[in-house]
């Protein structure tokens, strides 16, 4: 059954699937809340937030007895790879009701927006898993992973003080300060973060205290880092919130520095940064969630065991849905060829291509994706290639899980060596 934008689609078991209506948006704010085990129950003023906040997504709802019992949006995004930008299909807000599960209403909802965004010529699309074993089914696979940093203050040594040296200049600012700042700068990082997700709309001003958030405290204290190399161009940020518990008998360091963004566009100022976070007066830790794993701050120590890895976990999954589109649109770090076959069970991006990569004027890898009959060097799923496509990932592991079909020797480690790129290290996470 085919619907068009804004218009009713036909019922299929009792559910209606059509577009969300203005008036719905509170009811729709709660059920994604209960959804994703939010603890607050969001007000009328949140649900009208939430509608300003995805305007111009599309944004579909399940409906039973004049119920919201389903929701998916998605809206397109121009979507950082390697060496380029894509045009990505970004999915959130996906919500099934406990009580209409495992009745097709996910597939239905999901493969209706996949083969839309397809037509309307995304390369990509792109979403975060709260749950893992749903998503591979539609062809995504993990393109991204992120982990927390815990760094213990009373540990470290940093090898280095840029400040110190003359590379950067640091302001103690509060968010306030940063309405033309931060994203100026998010965008500098931005562009060369593949599969980092766009702040646009209303992101920065809610982020900044800038809009009324009816969620937030008010009375949070918004305290913010900016670095400045001598010539006074911003080429660094940092958000945090701190808190701690003084009023016992212990008057050691207690605060805990929680890092809400670490925006960096050079190596110094990376390091006077995450020197500036340690360096907070009472703090004993410094914790931050969804960095990357391959985040340098071990490096800044003179022991990187004061800074501790944990909650690995993957981050962005992505789903080609056009292969030579996928694999033109970005650049690579090496030359060199194969016969590529894809299998897709939603027949949105399967067939067989010949990938070419030859330097370019650049100096970089640019690729050529054809068509062909001949044999295939290597077969893997669309899930598979979507591990690999942003260049963070390697078919290795899916190589030995025995998920990559390689006909001739070496081509996964060869498709795997095309494929990645030492630009894929993302900046920063988010959500979306």
């Amino acid at each position: 059954m085919t619907t068009t934008a804004g218009a009713t689609a036909g019922t299929a078991a009792g559910v209606e699937v059509r577009d969300l209506r203005q008036e719905e948006a509170t009811e729709w704010a709660r059920l994604c809340s209960r959804g994703f085990l939010e603890t607050r129950a969001p007000t009328e003023a949140a649900g009208d937030l939430r509608w300003r906040r995805t305007e111009g997504h599309r944004r579909r709802v399940g409906v039973d007895g004049g119920r919201l019992i389903a929701s998916f949006r998605s809206y397109g995004v121009d979507l950082p790879v390697p060496g380029g930008h894509l045009p990505a299909d970004a999915i959130s807000s996906v919500v099934v009701a406990a009580s209409h599960r495992r009745q097709g209403l996910l597939r239905r909802l999901m493969t209706e927006d996949l083969r839309a965004a397809k037509d309307r010529g995304d390369a990509l699309a792109v979403l975060i898993a709260s749950e893992a074993p749903i998503y591979g089914r539609y062809g995504f696979g993990t393109a991204t992973t992120a982990c927390r940093w815990e760094l213990d203050v009373r540990e470290a040594r940093f090898r280095g003080d840029p400040v110190r040296d003359g590379a950067v200049v640091l302001d103690h600012v509060s968010d306030a300060d940063l309405v033309d700042v931060a994203p100026r700068l998010f965008a500098r990082v931005h562009a060369t973060a593949a599969g980092e997700h766009p702040r646009d709309g209303l992101w920065w001003p809610m982020a900044l205290g800038l809009v009324e958030d009816p969620d937030a405290d008010a009375r949070e204290q918004r305290p913010a880092v900016v670095a400045r190399e001598p010539g006074g161009d911003v080429v660094g940020l940092l958000r945090y919130r701190a808190g701690g518990d003084l009023s016992g008998g212990d008057r050691r360091r207690a605060a805990q520095v929680r890092v809400l963004d670490l925006l960096a566009a050079t190596p110094a100022a990376t390091a006077a940064l995450w020197r500036a976070a340690a360096e907070v007066d009472l703090a004993a830790s410094v914790v931050a969630d969804h960095r990357p794993t391959t985040d340098p701050l071990p490096l800044l120590l003179a022991d990187a065991r004061a800074a501790v890895r944990s909650h690995d976990a993957d981050f962005v999954w992505a789903r080609v849905l056009d292969v030579p589109a996928a694999l033109e649109g970005r650049r690579y770090a090496a030359t060199g060829g194969l016969v590529l076959e894809v299998v897709d069970p939603l027949g949105l991006a399967g067939g067989r291509w010949r990938l070419d990569v030859t330097a370019d004027d650049a100096g970089t890898g640019a690729a050529e994706v054809t068509a062909t009959t001949a044999e295939p060097d290597v077969v893997v799923g669309v899930d598979v290639l979507g591990t690999v496509v942003l260049g963070q990932g390697s078919p290795a592991p899916a190589l030995a899980a025995g998920l990559v079909d390689e006909r001739t020797p070496g081509a996964a480690a060869r498709l795997g060596t095309l494929l990645a790129h030492p630009s894929s290290a993302v900046l920063t996470r988010t959500w979306f």
